[in-house]
């Protein structure tokens, strides 16, 4: 007896292409959400210090954080007098953005930390350079006293660029802006870049531990604070 094959349903092909497509769009709707997941960063923000200090989870320990070619008017210096209040709204932006969150570190070349023991670090919240942010935003200058970004210098001279030009919080400040002005012509558009090397080693003794500059051959206690300034103050 011959076996009659029948093709299947219209309705049956269409209620199979209807489950296809669901099938499909929420595995879409899933792969567009996931990125948000992946960018998500390593390290919490446990405190915002001022515009450009902040203290994060470092793998289990409390570790402050120095962003890097940024310099934020000062906010909580011990000299009241160097305090002013943009430094207050370059802090509560920085409060605003990044206290409580979880963000991304990355470093210039193989350097991790400045005289003082800080993390020198661009700082990515929600996959953005927050550093960029300030200098966007006209809450920084484009800090190049220490040299120029390795790796953003271009998108740093930009964000400073429209910042000025549009007049954006230090720049739509007469006395700050001429402030900054001076102090960018002594920093100079350097064309060196940002060390990648520690210049600073510590040598255990018998009298405790010393940090010593691998360029002056000087060393002195650990903890105690010398003459010259951290990079990135």
């Amino acid at each position: 007896m011959e076996t009659v094959k029948r093709n299947p349903p219209v309705e049956s092909c269409e209620m199979n292409r209807g489950r296809y497509l669901k099938t499909i769009s929420f595995l879409i709707a899933f792969l567009v959400s996931f990125p948000i997941l992946a960018i998500a960063g390593q390290h919490k923000v446990v405190r915002v210090i001022d515009g450009d200090t902040i203290v994060v989870d470092y793998y289990g320990k409390r570790e402050k954080v120095r962003l890097l070619c940024v310099n934020t008017p000062e906010s909580v210096h011990p000299d009241q007098k160097q305090n002013i209040p943009m430094g207050k709204v370059a802090s509560n932006y920085a409060k605003k953005k990044l206290a409580g969150k979880y963000v991304d570190l990355e470093f210039e070349g193989s350097r991790r930390r400045g005289n003082y023991g800080r993390l020198l670090t661009y700082v990515f919240v929600d996959g953005q350079n927050f550093n960029l942010d300030l200098v966007r935003q006209g809450l920084s200058p484009y800090y190049t006293k220490y040299g120029r970004s390795q790796k953003y210098d271009h998108e740093f001279r930009s964000a400073e660029k429209s910042a000025r030009k549009q007049k954006l919080n230090i720049w739509g400040d007469p006395e700050l802006t001429q402030k900054y002005l001076r102090l960018k012509s002594k920093w100079g558009q350097s064309s060196s870049v940002i060390p990648a090397v520690d210049h600073q080693k510590s040598v255990q003794t018998d009298a405790g531990i010393y940090i010593g500059n691998k360029r002056s051959h000087k060393f002195h206690p650990a903890g105690v604070q010398v003459g010259q300034k951290d990079d990135f103050e």
